[in-house]
């Protein structure tokens, strides 16, 4: 809809409305919905892929390993970033998107129920951390992390993602900076009983860090793929795909800088407040 000046402009008052489009927070919160939304999807083929790979091949357990550690990540990731994506879409609507003018609406309370059956996101968050890396040693997470870190380094000369793969990278620090916090206070369990409930604290955090890790990876993997083809120049679609891993990456990368921070200086002071405090 037409609504409001350019912001470039706002200070005319005979400057002419322009389409919401046109305003940066709208872009932002569409290319928020635009990025997250490819990015699930990748992640979900990505996984159903590393399925396709160990029924393919059942003597090699890396790869079923590879897909059982993926599972909470598209389960409880997106199923969390889906409803408030939802809600973003709601904003963008405005008072329209309350309305049952648009099925947002419906959307918005019908999704809610996918982060709570077949378990919670907190329950996916530790089965994610004690069976899928825990139990397993760390072998599966190592292995995709090697692919993540080969990916970093593979750019070709002039490479026009090469920014990109360095936020990557960093993210990949990032990530397993919060996975070590987490590995320290699980190690530190026997002489500390306390220590692991902030491994329960910043468990869901670790889910959404390494989820969002595995996304910018494979969005990042689909703009390698645009540029390359002949007729990205003319071509808005491909052209899309590149400024969503552009974005994501950009995005993505302060958070688990945050939660990483947040990991590693938590006390745990909330386990002691008194019940009654509540």
């Amino acid at each position: 809809r037409v609504q409001g000046p350019d912001l470039a402009l706002a200070t005319d008052k005979s400057s002419p409305r322009v389409p919401i489009l046109r305003h940066p927070d709208v872009r932002r919160m569409l290319m928020l919905q635009k990025c997250h939304s490819e990015g699930m999807r990748a992640l979900l083929t990505y996984a159903a892929w590393t399925k396709d790979q160990a029924d393919l091949h059942p003597g090699d357990e890396s790869w079923r390993s590879r897909f059982e550690l993926l599972l909470p990540l598209v389960k409880g990731y997106s199923s969390e970033k889906a409803f408030e994506l939802l809600a973003l879409s709601l904003q963008v609507l405005g008072g329209s998107g309350y309305t049952e003018d648009y099925p947002i609406e419906q959307y918005l309370r019908d999704a809610k129920i996918d982060s709570i059956y077949e378990g919670t996101t907190g329950i996916q968050a530790l089965d994610l951390f004690f069976r899928k890396i825990a139990r397993d040693r760390g072998t599966a997470i190592a292995a995709l992390s090697a692919d993540i870190h080969d990916f970093c380094k593979s750019g070709p000369e002039g490479d026009r993602l090469a920014g990109e793969r360095e936020l990557l990278m960093r993210m990949l620090e990032e990530c397993q900076g919060q996975l070590g916090v987490l590995v320290d206070h699980l190690l530190a369990f026997q002489s500390d009983p306390d220590r692991i409930y902030l491994v329960g604290l910043h468990a869901n955090a670790q889910l959404e860090s390494l989820a969002e890790l595995v996304i910018a990876w494979q969005l990042l993997r689909h703009a390698e793929v645009a540029l390359a083809d002949l007729g990205y120049e003319a071509d808005p679609f491909l052209q899309g795909k590149v400024a969503s891993a552009r974005f994501f990456v950009r995005h993505a990368l302060p958070l688990a800088a945050t939660r990483r921070t947040a990991a590693f200086e938590d006390d745990g002071a909330i386990m002691q407040l008194a019940d009654d405090s509540w």
